[in-house]
């Protein structure tokens, strides 16, 4: 049963209202199937008011753009059968890829643009001269069904996306308070597990909120640019946190007075709240006391660079809190620094699989053409709804490691739908007469459905049991019922439905190791490229790139129950890895003689170029002395950069060595 609570009631009650507005305002305008609006004010109901009217606009720019495909294909090829449905195919297929290289709403446009012009098209093959009225009738319909659901959910009780990202990104603050007082007290390893998965699982959930941030109401959508500022910080916070973990277990115990009395600080100041002040002060006596050590011994840089990671983590930390207060009240002033970091942050680069994503378009380009062959090759003259519907469920789960299950799903409650679309069809419309007992008796059915749509678990099979119950209706300003035609017509999705699973099963499906699996190699590759390169990257920009795919790769590692080469599989250390070849690339520059450490990234290199091949890396131990050698030519420098690269190269030995004995790092003599 849904979770049923005032927003959830509220958002089923609206979207009801504006299926049945666009459906009247459609019987009002003579639309041929104003049907389609009643199921697309559905289809663009969001439980927040600003992702309606995110959606709205991307969804009407797709349309536009794939009626324009079909306007331009189909009166050109009508006549080559065959060319006009590998046209057709070809669209679909590369409006598909394009849209899965973009993992924002955004990329709805693409993915509309492609199976909007599969709607319109193969229909519309038995009438090439209309094309052009029958691609305006659909925009004027799904323009409609966008309008009414915008109209509704945006001035009845709204919802805005402001009010409840402000919340979110107060909880996430909240976790890495957390976090980093648990670090810093020396909790346990579960509770640091549970406040890494905590942190590293709304990264991209919030990201993907705040897309819609700009179509709000509320005032946050003033904040846009302090929204991204604060969540660059708390991207670097995760691999912060997680090296100050690593360093604190393995210092076991941190006896230095001085030491021991500014870890105390720093978590009296989280306590308190994370004044700014306070904050920037401890930011200053951290990173003097990092720079003031020189102990040419293991501990001695283990205390260093835990005081220099301690200082950049404090520094996230304060200025999240900052950007905090400027979300909270627009009017908060912030620092000049941060004043210029909310007019210059940007969006962050998500993680993209081209290769997926053409074999993704190819299985659509398939699966349309062999419900292509089933339609023509029969003579079918309803079978144009196969490869639409072949279109539709490639397109609409193509995002999923395995979209076999779910395009079953889906067909199985759009099969569902049937038998209650035959029952209103052939027992309850015929007995009335007229649009508000059609309401009346429309009301039961859908707003009980709609109150799962809100949920993401239950939103598939609520949105198929009504778009297959809508469509099969067909209403029509004047009413007719005629069983063989409603079976005809209906037979056709489930040709599409068979084409798109077999296709997709033996082309693109993949189970969550083999999808893990590649996104190791993905981040394996950025790792090997990383060490080899010639200059650092962004540090935020990097951090979001990994991050992402971390959140992306932590469930399918609990999915495989660490089974097979899977097995000690550490994702987070492999983001702390990255983390430390930035550190130590910015400072490389700087840092005489830079042999050593040539080597050793060259080392770091290989390491991961072999794991992203699936070959064996080399020898652990000619690492861990390339490594050791660049520790101690580094030790014997004094520039402004050796800190950094210290505090990198300690890192990079910890967490790809972390059980090797400490390293001797007295200099060699010169020879």
């Amino acid at each position: 049963m849904p979770k049923l609570d005032r927003w959830t009631l509220l958002f089923s009650v609206n979207s009801f209202a504006a299926a049945m507005l666009a459906l009247y305002i459609g019987f009002a305008l003579g639309l041929p199937r104003p049907y389609w609006a009643m199921t697309t004010a559905y289809i663009v109901s969001q439980p927040l008011a600003g992702a309606v009217r995110s959606k709205a606009v991307y969804r009407l720019l797709g349309t536009l753009l794939g009626a324009a495909a079909a306007v331009a294909m189909v009166p050109n090829l009508v006549n080559a059968p065959v060319l006009l449905c590998l046209a057709m195919a070809l669209w679909v297929g590369g409006c598909l890829t394009i849209s899965l290289l973009d993992r924002t709403p955004r990329s709805y446009i693409l993915m509309l643009a492609g199976y909007t012009a599969a709607i319109i098209g193969f229909p519309a093959v038995n009438q090439p001269g209309g094309i052009f009225e029958i691609a305006v009738s659909r925009v004027i319909e799904i323009g409609l069904g966008i309008l009414c659901a915008t109209l509704v959910h945006s001035l009845v009780f709204p919802r805005p996306v402001g009010t409840v990202l402000r919340q979110r990104l107060a909880a996430w603050l909240g976790e890495a308070d957390r976090w980093a007082l648990d670090v810093l007290k020396g909790r346990g390893a579960e509770a640091l597990d549970r406040d890494r998965r905590h942190l590293a699982a709304a990264a991209s959930e919030i990201h993907l909120l705040a897309v819609h941030l700009p179509f709000d109401t509320s005032r946050l959508r003033e904040t846009t640019g302090a929204v991204r500022a604060f969540h660059d910080r708390m991207l670097l916070l995760i691999p912060l946190l997680s090296g100050l973990a690593d360093r604190m277990a393995a210092l076991k115990d941190v006896s230095d007075p001085a030491v021991r009395e500014v870890l105390d600080a720093v978590a009296a100041w989280i306590e308190a709240g994370a004044a700014r002040e306070p904050g920037l002060a401890l930011v200053e006596r951290l990173r003097n006391l990092a720079g003031a050590r020189r102990d040419a011994d293991w501990s001695g840089l283990l205390i260093e660079s835990l005081l220099a990671r301690l200082a950049e983590a404090v520094q996230a930390l304060n200025e999240a809190h900052a950007l905090m207060v400027r979300l909270c009240d627009p009017d908060a002033p912030l620092s000049p620094a941060l004043e210029t970091a909310a007019a210059t942050a940007g969006r962050r680069k998500l993680h993209a699989d081209l290769p997926l994503a053409l074999l993704s378009g190819g299985a659509a380009v398939i699966a349309i053409l062999l419900s292509c062959v089933a339609w023509i090759g029969f003579g079918w003259g309803d079978g144009a709804a196969a490869p639409v519907m072949g279109a539709v469920f490639c397109c609409f789960f193509a995002a999923m490691d395995d979209p076999v299950p779910a395009i079953k799903n889906f067909g199985l409650y759009s099969l569902l739908s049937l038998p209650l679309a035959a029952f209103y069809m052939f027992a309850i419309l015929p007995a009335i007469d007229g649009f508000p007992l059609l309401v009346a008796v429309m009301a039961p059915p859908l707003i009980v459905l709609g109150l799962f749509i809100p949920n993401p678990k239950t939103m598939g099979a609520a949105l198929a049991v009504i778009m297959g119950f809508a469509n099969a209706m067909a209403l029509q300003e004047s009413f007719s019922a005629d069983f063989a035609s409603f079976l005809n017509g209906n037979l056709g999705q489930f040709v599409g439905l068979l084409a798109a699973i077999m296709v997709t099963a033996g082309l693109r499906s993949m189970g969550a190791d083999a999808s893990a699996r590649r996104l190791l190699g993905r981040t394996w590759t950025g790792l090997a490229r990383l060490a080899r390169a010639k200059a650092a990257p962004e540090p935020t920009a990097f951090a979001g790139l990994l991050v992402d795919r971390l959140g992306l790769l932590t469930p399918k590692l609990a999915e495989t129950n660490a089974r097979g080469d899977l097995i000690g599989v550490d994702a987070l250390r492999d983001l702390r890895v990255g983390m430390n070849l930035v550190a130590v690339q910015a400072a490389r520059p700087a840092l005489f003689p830079r042999t050593s450490i040539d080597a050793a990234l060259d080392g770091v290199g290989q390491r991961f170029a072999a794991l992203a091949a699936g070959r064996a890396p080399p020898a652990d131990a000619d690492l861990l002395d390339r490594l050791d050698a660049a520790l101690r030519d580094t030790v014997g420098t004094s520039s402004a950069a050796t800190v950094q690269g210290l505090t990198g190269l300690v890192g990079l030995r910890r967490n790809l060595f972390p059980d090797a004995p400490a390293p001797d790092l007295i200099p060699e003599p010169a020879r």
